[in-house]
């Protein structure tokens, strides 16, 4: 139960590695405010599944990259638990598409739900529930196609490059306020690899046989536990070894 006492946000957590991290911090005795974007049945569904498992739970339907509601599900938080400390900015989307298709409004959807998303529920979190009690531990998600080139994700890559170069600056930033700002990057199957292997065709069939997300649950509960205490700034690559 390392997570006991402690209350996280987990955006993007109607499915894949959000509803994975979600049920496994509700084993560590973690209470949970959940975020999902259109799926309220996905959502609804994790929620009920943390419940079982002992945690309380509440959430609904944002968009991340919009600044007004960020503010309005950081009010709630407020209202029913009165805390946050952990962030786990994990709500993302993906449409693979060659560079030169990709158009200014899909740029412009991909960027602000990634990188506006990371940075408005990050800003509103910290200055709310973490800066004054100087403690705090914030997860951000980051992916291959940031630090190797690919094919079809310009703007998705882009993004992630960008919550990687936040990680860092970020977290230097923070540390007056002993907040711990981490990221993962990490490769399991979800929509996004599925959307991914379909794009790719048949060179993206290995996309298909991925790990589960449950694969990763002890990467995330390390970040958001006390045992990284003494670790801020930091990437970690949960990936089976695909990028070794």
């Amino acid at each position: 139960m390392r997570l006991k006492g402690k209350v996280a946000l987990v955006t993007g957590a109607s499915k894949g590695i959000g509803k994975a991290v979600s049920e496994g911090f509700a084993k560590e005795g973690a209470d949970l405010y959940l975020v999902g974007h259109q799926d309220r049945a996905g959502l609804n569904e994790v929620i009920e599944n943390c419940k079982r498992l002992g945690a309380k739970v509440d959430g609904g339907l944002f968009d991340v990259g919009n600044y007004e509601e960020v503010t309005t599900l950081v009010k709630n938080i407020e209202n029913i638990f009165g805390n946050v400390d952990v962030l786990v900015n994990n709500a993302g989307i993906i449409e693979p598409t060659p560079f030169l298709e990709i158009s200014p409004q899909q740029w412009d959807r991909v960027i602000r739900t990634h990188l506006y998303g990371t940075f408005y529920c990050t800003l509103e979190i910290v200055k709310r529930f973490m800066k004054d009690k100087k403690r705090g531990k914030i997860i951000n998600i980051c992916a291959p196609a940031a630090v190797r080139g690919s094919v079809g994700v310009s703007d998705y890559a882009s993004a992630k490059g960008g919550i990687y170069a936040f990680t860092k600056n970020v977290a230097r930033e923070l540390l007056i306020h002993n907040i711990q700002v981490n990221a993962i990057l990490p490769v399991a199957k979800s929509r996004m690899t599925d959307a991914l292997a379909s794009f790719y065709g048949k060179e993206g069939e290995r996309l298909l046989n991925l790990a589960d997300p449950k694969e990763l649950i002890p990467s995330f509960i390390f970040f958001a536990s006390n045992d990284s205490d003494y670790v801020t700034g930091q990437i970690l690559t949960a990936d089976g070894g695909m990028m070794c």
